[in-house]
């Protein structure tokens, strides 16, 4: 049997501070920083199997490390708060070459894309009303979606039998892909606040 496993990692940085990211389209040193074994989220680049860096261990055949990377930027009569949904190579691995590993890895990604445009879609939603505080607004979001989100992932592990078990893997994957259609208006990263 196939065992995998996705973690969820969270970046929460300096929520209160002016972070300088030129635009959205351009990321942010905080972002590189990262570098060259992060990937970010997009929507016409799939994973592969040079992708995952790490030496496999433990029993999973597969590991996917992503997550949420949360920034801001603030200017005089408004703050831009950026979601991106990274994946880090050198924590990742695959113990084989399996297409259907791939896939299942693949979809884990995916569906930390699909709650980091549940986020963008709440946040554009808010009417902070100059909120006692944007992060406690931006936390608050956050700590919802993010037992959704974990709650998702283990679901999508359990349901499919890590992958094994193909048409559920390939219900999974046109239910995802439906949901990120529907959630199309909100892949830009950034959301305003005024």
């Amino acid at each position: 049997m196939v065992i995998t496993k996705q973690l969820i990692l969270l970046f929460l940085f300096c929520l209160n501070c002016n972070f300088s990211i030129a635009q959205d389209s351009n990321l942010g040193n905080s972002v590189k920083s990262f570098g060259a074994d992060t990937i970010l989220w997009q929507r016409d680049s799939l994973l592969s199997f040079s992708d995952f860096k790490k030496k496999p261990s433990g029993s999973f055949q597969g590991l996917t490390y992503s997550g949420l990377y949360l920034d801001m930027k603030q200017e005089d009569q408004f703050v831009k708060v950026y979601c991106y949904v990274l994946f880090i190579c050198k924590e990742s691995f695959l113990k084989d070459s399996s297409e259907s590993l791939l896939k299942h890895e693949q979809l884990h990604f995916d569906i930390t894309e699909l709650y980091a445009r549940k986020m963008r879609q709440q946040l554009s939603q808010k009417n902070p009303d100059k909120e006692k505080s944007i992060s406690a607004a931006i936390q608050k979001t956050y700590n919802s979606l993010v037992i959704d989100l974990n709650s998702e992932q283990n679901r999508y592990d359990k349901e499919t039998i890590h992958g094994t078990n193909e048409i559920k893997q390939l219900q999974w994957i046109d239910s995802i892909h439906k949901q990120l259609n529907q959630l199309e208006n909100y892949t830009e990263s950034g959301v305003v606040f005024h």
